[in-house]
């Protein structure tokens, strides 16, 4: 077996890995001063293009290397060719790459058989603008042997080892704060670092935060009030059920997975096609979230719900509807080259998979073994060869066209055939005119009361084939065929065949979400952490490679991953352990914990978060009385060879629907939205960034949507608080935006505003405007949102 560079009995890939933090420190331009996020992009984006349209001239294995210029090698990049550097970081119109590419300059065109599409020269000037990052370690000119992948060492990672149940960690100074197993692992790990946890919250911040962690959405005060009162000695624990029995929690949960698997409702990249039916993967999302669907059972579908025996016709629409999670992805539709734009979709669902479900970065052995974690370009083909027996376009030539289960019940299906065929006979020239108009009305008949037809956006099983790698991503460039199969680091290379008539994805899905997989239950485990705390076990819950940090407590996130097998892979149930502990009960309020751990690494206090861009949204239309809870469905029409109207975004925003239900659009956000950090649409993101930026207070102080929210709850206000006076008013808006009396000084200064507030010429209905005012701070205040 090939070796990870053995040197004196330990790998040097190793050694390089141990290594890591420390080159960063000392060497901060190693990886172009890139993050993860940064090397990801270039191993997925730009070592394939480099390979495929630039390496058969600029390459240590080029037959004869042109202009002196090796792009194989961050190296070579850097030092640039006989005319000089080619590129400047984070100086894209400085880069004569770009230029090149561009073909700006007659005497200066790459490569020279003709210019790349415009899709792909954008993606060349965002990774030089993101300053050129490049992990690639290679000397530049002389040809490496690849070094190859060490399975037996890989399997000694921690992520790869398969989880075990351990005795709990003894604790010594505070048994009595212990609730469950997971406050005796939290204690011991804080005993160790000479901390204590923080007292336990009030019942006003945790019945706020539980309403705002699994509804997204602030309880009313009226619930506030009754969760205080509440004496029952287990009312947090029906508290906790309540809300997890709701459906508002798959709203806000199935959220959360929506960004995971980069949800949206039309393409982006190149052709920014509609997905008129994509919304039906977002509502089978939220309704398994909703069913406590087994966790297992919904990774199953959603990578090959059509390969699975259903009851009935429900069943049937709702495994395929899961497709959309490898359909939904961006894709280079207007690629002229078939070849090229099957295996970029492939690319896309293959990396997606692996960030998804097992927290890999499989996109990155596409063009080479991968160059930190135990994946060889074998495995990948392995892997990409039951993508590519897999149909996710009806053609793959311009403009390329998604293809769709039509699932209608039998009659409907008839109907709209005979639809169909009196609309073609109608449009036909040769149709009399008297004809056309009785078809006109034989037409309108048949559609009376005549439901739409039932189409899933989803793949299909194509024809079954094995792959060869291909030298450097080039599909052109050929070498040995690769039989379909999963990760050998963890199944081992002895694997049975895949089966001849499918493609594999059931097999695949099975694997991936089998209880054997030391990866999955970790993965899930740890991303409900995340979504509970702000922070996850492992702080990259998309990477459990190398790259990706390691976990603040690993005996804890085995034990998190053993109770989500052992509880039927159950959501609801890690959510009732992980709510129940001492440890989510935390008051933010530890000088001590702020002082010596100010990231919270170690969880000895509970860590305010801001609100996501939704929960922002929906809060401030649910407490003026105006938000719409209607469940499901899709608003954008026309057929899925269109472009998106993107004209329409401004109506949409304007809808009082949760947020959840508004077309996401890769080309184009909501700037409410995009202001508070809305996930970016085009790549897996299981952890959204939280910035303070300017923007926020500025959406807060002139959106309509407050404005307008401000005005309805300012008259609503006083209709309630009739006969009370201003400072009586001024308590009542407190308790029903903060979920807690008003303090004598803020009242104070409130109605101090009140009665200063200047009057303004023509401009009726002063007194509510002035109470809207205060409306409009409230909202815009820390206590508002952030989950406290």
């Amino acid at each position: 077996m090939r070796t990870w560079w053995r040197i004196s009995g330990l790998p040097k890939r190793m050694r390089w890995r141990r290594s890591i933090p420390w080159l960063l420190v000392l060497c901060p331009g190693l990886l172009g001063a890139a993050g993860s996020e940064d090397v990801a992009f270039f191993e997925n984006k730009i070592r394939p293009l480099l390979a495929q349209h630039c390496y058969e001239c600029h390459s240590a294995r080029a037959k004869e290397v042109r202009g002196g210029l090796f792009l194989d090698s961050r190296a070579g990049v850097r030092k640039g060719g006989d005319s000089g550097a080619v590129l400047v970081p984070g100086q894209p119109d400085r880069s004569r790459l770009l230029k090149a590419l561009g073909y700006l300059d007659s005497d200066l065109q790459m490569p020279p058989q003709g210019k790349l599409p415009d899709g792909t020269i954008a993606l060349f000037r965002e990774w030089i603008e993101r300053g050129a990052p490049d992990p690639r370690e290679e000397a530049a000119g002389p040809v490496a042997e690849e070094p190859g992948i060490d399975y037996e060492e890989g399997r000694r990672f921690w992520s790869f080892v398969r989880p075990e149940k351990g005795p709990l960690p003894e604790v010594t100074g505070k048994p009595d704060w212990v609730r469950n197993e997971i406050d005796q692992y939290i204690l011991a790990r804080l005993e160790q670092a000479g901390l204590a946890p923080a007292q336990e919250a009030d019942r006003r911040t945790l019945v706020r935060r539980a309403y705002l962690d699994l509804h997204g959405l602030p309880p009313t005060a009226s619930q506030v009030e009754a969760f205080v009162l509440d004496n029952r000695p287990d009312a947090w624990e029906l508290l906790v059920d309540e809300l997890l029995s709701s459906p508002r929690y798959g709203e806000r949960w199935g959220r959360h997975w929506l960004d995971v698997a980069r949800y949206s409702d039309s393409n982006g990249m190149d052709e920014d096609i509609a997905h008129p039916e994509a919304w039906r993967y977002r509502d089978y999302v939220i309704r398994s979230f909703n069913e406590d669907k087994r966790f297992d059972q919904f990774i199953v579908e959603q990578l090959a719900g059509d390969l699975l025996p259903s009851r009935d016709l429900a069943e049937k629409r709702d495994q395929h509807a899961a497709l959309g999670f490898l359909s939904v992805g961006p894709k280079m539709l207007a690629c002229d080259d078939p070849d090229k734009m099957r295996r970029d979709i492939v690319d896309e669902q293959l990396d997606t998979t692996g960030r998804a479900f097992m927290g890999m970065t499989l996109g990155c052995a596409r063009c080479h073994d991968h160059k930190f974690d135990p994946v060889s370009t074998e495995d990948y083909y392995g892997l990409a060869g039951i993508f590519l027996s897999t149909k996710t376009l009806i053609k793959y030539s311009v403009v390329a066209q998604y293809h769709l289960h039509d699932l209608t019940e039998p009659d409907v299906a008839e109907r709209w055939k005979q639809v169909s065929d009196l609309e073609k006979k109608k449009g036909d020239k040769k149709t009399p005119k008297e004809e056309k108009e009785k078809l006109g009305t034989q037409i309108a008949d048949l559609k009376k009361g005549l439901p739409p037809r039932h189409r899933v956006m989803g793949v299909t099983e194509d024809a079954t084939t094995d792959t060869k790698v291909h030298l450097r991503g080039n599909y052109m460039t050929l070498g040995k065929s690769v039989p379909r199969r999963v990760l050998p680091v963890i199944a081992g290379l002895e694997q049975a065949p895949m089966p001849a008539k499918q493609s594999g994805r059931l097999e695949l899905a099975r694997w991936i979400a089998g209880a054997d997989n030391p990866l999955t239950a970790r993965v899930i485990a740890n991303r409900l952490w995340r979504w509970h705390f702000g922070r996850g076990l492992v702080p990259t819950p998309d990477n459990f490679g190398i790259l990706g940090e390691r976990p603040t407590h690993p005996a804890l996130l085995d034990y998190l991953a053993l109770r989500m097998v052992e509880g039927d892979w159950s959501l609801k149930a890690l959510h009732r352990e992980i709510m129940s502990s001492a440890t989510y009960r935390q008051s933010s309020h530890s000088d001590r914990a702020r002082k010596l751990d100010p990231e919270n690494k170690l969880l000895a206090r509970w860590m305010p978060r801001r609100m996501e861009a939704e929960v922002v949204r929906d809060s401030i239309l649910f407490k003026a009385k105006r938000l719409d809870l209607a469940m499901g469905g899709g608003v954008i029409e026309g057929k899925p060879t269109e472009y998106i109207n993107k004209g329409k975004m401004a109506e949409w925003i304007k809808s009082r629907r949760r947020t959840v239900y508004l077309p996401v659009i890769r080309s184009a956000g909501y700037d409410e939205l995009n202001a508070f950090d809305f996930a970016d649409p085009s790549v897996p993101d299981g952890n959204r960034r939280t910035s303070t930026v300017t923007p926020q207070a500025l959406v807060l102080m002139n959106s309509p949507l407050v404005h307008e929210s401000a005005m309805k709850i300012a008259g609503i206000m006083l209709e309630r608080t009739e006969g009370l006076d201003p400072s009586g008013r001024a308590d009542w808006l407190i308790r029903h935006y903060h979920g807690r009396p008003g303090r004598g000084d803020e009242i104070s200064r409130l109605v101090e505003h009140v009665r200063s507030y200047p009057v303004e010429e023509g401009v009726g209905q002063r007194e509510q405007r002035t109470w809207a005012g205060v409306a409009r701070a409230l909202m815009a205040a820390n206590e508002f949102l952030y989950i406290e």
